[in-house]
């Protein structure tokens, strides 16, 4: 890319030295043709030079007007010359403007995103990944390599919320363009295992301690996945039969699951999140029990678990010992509502999910 600009720019310097000398030499040839007159008004070379100018730039004060033949021949030739270079001039320019309109559009003027989850493999499951993340309030950057597509995400998603980059999934140097080092996951999502295996090595070879999470079609690559780096690996069969399972037997419990898994906007939908604890936070080193009691007696508010870093690794506590501290730098994992959510995120002083980390 900086080398393009590099050679753009060398080339526009070569073509504008090449016109201002081709305007001197032209101008010296008005001032020659002009001089040998007593009538004229054009009697030194800078005369030449602000009637030339003037000229080009179609102001034509009328201070200063060629009287010989060649004079008024070469005059010709230059108010022509200027209609000719303001045309070019106006072309040059609103196709630059369209050129960098469509730069963006596709993505190639970059993203400074941070704290963004990155989806690399567009379909209809990526694009409900994508509306249940900006929902809850994160920004996403979105790889296609399919044209139709961003016409579609941008009728779906406001543009503050997306960023789309159209790219060959192969051409790895293109992903800078996503602001990778600042996200906080990168979700592979491809329908062939293979294929997102493949895509994965390519990436954490450029990118080794990104958080990836991967989309499996086959349950029993999750081990293999795991040995090549991957943070999360879900299986789409694998969840599907579990809800379907739920609801054959137990309803309830898989009507209670979708609704948890959705995003928590008005006063009746409920949703699982999690809050970093930070050193303002009013849970801080009390413990579980008492935190549990205070969110359920004073937001309505349900305390599933956190989450604590060990060896390194964060470690998941669900339903851990009533006399358990919270520590700072925890993840409170809270069932809420779309009331209680905005007060908890004030008064946390945290925006739901993680951020800022590598597991």
């Amino acid at each position: 890319m900086q080398h393009y600009k590099y050679k753009l720019f060398k080339s526009w310097l070569i073509w504008g030295l090449v016109i201002l000398v081709c305007f001197f030499a032209f101008q010296y040839i008005v001032y020659k043709a002009e001089s040998s007159s007593p009538d004229t008004g054009i009697t030194t070379f800078a005369e030449s030079l602000w009637y030339g100018i003037v000229t080009l730039a179609a102001v034509g004060y009328g201070d200063m007007v060629p009287v010989t033949v060649t004079g008024k021949i070469l005059g010709s030739v230059l108010i022509l010359g200027s209609i000719a270079l303001m045309g070019a001039l106006i072309s040059q320019f609103t196709n630059k403007i369209r050129q960098l309109m469509e730069n963006k559009r596709l993505g190639f003027s970059g993203t400074k995103m941070k704290n963004h989850c990155v989806i690399i493999g567009w379909d209809s499951f990526a694009m409900n990944v994508a509306k249940w993340i900006t929902e809850s309030g994160k920004q996403v950057a979105i790889v296609t390599d399919n044209k139709n597509d961003l016409e579609l995400i941008y009728n779906k998603f406001d543009e503050k919320d997306v960023f789309v980059l159209f790219s060959d999934y192969s051409n790895v140097d293109n992903f800078e363009l996503l602001n990778l080092e600042k996200s906080s996951s990168v979700f592979i999502n491809f329908k062939d295992d293979s294929e997102t295996l493949v895509r994965l090595l390519n990436i954490k070879r450029v990118h080794p301690d990104l958080n990836y999470i991967v989309s499996l079609n086959n349950s029993e690559l999750k081990d293999t996945f795991q040995t090549a780096g991957v943070t999360f690996s879900i299986s789409n069969n694998e969840v599907a039969s579990k809800l379907v399972a739920s609801y054959n037997f137990e309803p309830d419990v898989a009507y209670f699951t979708e609704d948890i898994m959705s995003s928590a906007i008005d006063e009746f939908d409920h949703d699982l999140v999690e809050f970093k604890v930070n050193h303002k936070n009013p849970y801080l080193h009390k413990n579980y029990f008492d935190i549990f009691i205070s969110l359920k007696k004073d937001y309505n508010s349900v305390l599933m678990g956190f989450s604590r870093m060990v060896d390194g690794k964060f470690r998941l506590f669900k339903n851990p010992v009533a006399d358990m501290p919270i520590n700072e730098n925890d993840y409170l994992i809270i069932m809420v509502d779309g009331k209680s959510k905005p007060v908890l995120t004030k008064l946390f002083g945290e925006k739901e999910g993680r951020h800022h980390s590598r597991l």
